[in-house]
């Protein structure tokens, strides 16, 4: 396991290091059309109480699968129980690759009072599943491209359920229930993750975003130089300034991607300094939500994916390196 672990961080670095090389030559990227009435339908499916065992939760799962399933991806549904019925879904373009670059969010909601169940939509939470299907839709044609001329190189979308206890008594602690069924089943063998981006919490007004990960920290960086890039060249709305060239290692938010990061894999974690303040409660909705934020943070993601995959595609042979690497192991 370790030597296993210990690949696939050396590999992480050597892509990191190129992706950075590509950087500074600023090659133009490919055009992307970004389709806000899609983002803006995709979200309205998600809002609606979405606990484990509501019509909800089964309304807005079958939504995702479609999604996924009309976007072009190859869709694994991973439906369990474990003191309920929760279903995972995964998302792939290239799934037989060597190598997969993971987004993943949660869809599922935590379950309120009795008194008050209709009007938690959790809109916060919605939002991260909304900008992975709003991405897949608008790289589309870049996918199809990359994809069709790079057999190392893999995407999936992983939308993960039992973020949340079953009971609503506020002092149960999270469980992370499908993201622990994920990695038991190892629909992704642990050593073809080359790198978690995990999505939490977006949307709330005057968030910015840190870097969790020393792994991760120059990819991190890398996002605020995207963003920097496309602030000056006018591509974004007029808002304040995400990804902050901050490190903040002991203050990551729990999430779905802390089993990742325990078990080896390089984890990226988009997420805010601290969570919204209307998390939970029935003001976590629409009106609440701050859209330049949520038009930026997709424009930015975009960009990155396009990078990172684009890089591997083009720039280096990582099937060899995995190879020397295994036999030095």
């Amino acid at each position: 396991m370790l030597g296993r672990i210990a690949l696939i961080v050396s590999i992480f670095y050597v892509v990191l290091n190129i992706i950075l090389l590509r950087w500074a030559t600023r090659k133009l990227p490919f055009t992307f059309f970004y389709d806000e009435e899609y983002f803006n339908t995709t979200l309205s499916k998600l809002l609606r109480p979405r606990y484990v065992g509501s019509p909800g939760h089964s309304e807005v799962h079958d939504f995702i699968e479609h999604e996924l399933n009309h976007l072009g991806f190859s869709v694994i549904r991973e439906d369990f129980q474990e003191g309920g019925n929760f279903t995972n879904l995964s998302g792939f373009m290239n799934r037989d690759a060597d190598n997969l670059m993971m987004l993943t969010c949660h869809y599922d909601s935590k379950m309120p009072k009795d008194w008050n169940k209709k009007d938690f939509l959790s809109a916060t939470e919605a939002v991260s599943c909304a900008i992975l299907l709003s991405l897949a839709k608008t790289m589309g044609m870049f996918f199809i491209k990359t994809f069709s001329e790079n057999i190392d190189m893999g995407l999936a979308l992983i939308f993960f359920d039992g973020h949340y206890s079953l009971s609503a008594d506020p002092l149960d602690e999270i469980r992370f229930i499908g993201a622990k069924e994920f990695m038991e089943s190892e629909i992704i063998p642990l050593e073809n993750m080359v790198v978690a981006v995990t999505l939490s919490y977006i949307g709330a007004p005057n968030q910015t975003f840190a870097s969790y990960f020393e792994v991760t920290n120059d990819l991190h960086n890398l996002a605020a130089d995207i963003e920097l890039e496309l602030r000056k060249s006018g591509q974004l709305t007029n808002s304040h300034v995400l990804f902050k060239k901050k490190k903040q290692y002991d203050k990551d938010l729990l999430d779905d991607h802390s089993l990742l990061n325990e078990l080896g894999v390089p984890v990226m974690h988009v997420a805010p300094q601290e969570y919204p303040k209307v998390l939970h409660t029935a003001a976590d909705n629409t009106e609440n939500l701050h859209w330049p934020t949520i038009r930026n943070m997709i424009q930015i993601l975009v960009r990155f994916v396009h990078d990172f995959l684009e890089t591997w595609a083009t720039n280096v042979n990582l099937k060899n390196v995995f190879v020397s690497d295994s036999l030095e192991d």
